[in-house]
């Protein structure tokens, strides 16, 4: 009975996928954004946002230094946004990836450092799920 909506920074466009998965898709980006949504509708999520951010690779690639790129954002304006969606989705539990990225990917870390300071933002103005 509770709403779930996921925040997700990028669309994974970098990377490879074998051709005969590619068909009916323009990009990598739109497979995968439409793979997201229909795993979302599934599991019957109540919204699916992105923040239109470029998947940065795997770490070390050049990918990573891409002007879009979430790992070459400041901390601070990505923490921003996601504050916004907090205070949007008045949620009740914020969940994001440890500080590791799971398997030390740029974005994964990237965005666990900014949802830790979206949070720690709203604790401070007392707008925190507590």
């Amino acid at each position: 009975g509770v709403a779930v909506h996921l925040v997700c920074a990028t669309r994974g466009e970098v990377g490879e996928m074998e051709e005969k998965y590619m068909r009916g898709f323009n990009s990598i980006a739109e497979r995968r954004e439409a793979e997201l949504r229909c795993a979302a509708e599934k599991l019957g999520l109540a919204g699916v946002y992105f923040l239109d951010y470029r998947d940065s690779g795997m770490p070390g690639t050049p990918d990573n230094e891409h002007p879009q790129a979430l790992a070459a954002q400041p901390v601070e304006r990505v923490a921003e946004e996601i504050t916004g969606y907090i205070r949007r989705l008045q949620p009740q539990v914020v969940i994001t990836f440890d500080p590791i990225g799971g398997y030390r990917h740029p974005d994964h870390i990237a965005i666990h450092k900014a949802t830790v300071a979206a949070f720690e933002a709203l604790v401070k103005t007392g707008e925190a799920p507590l």
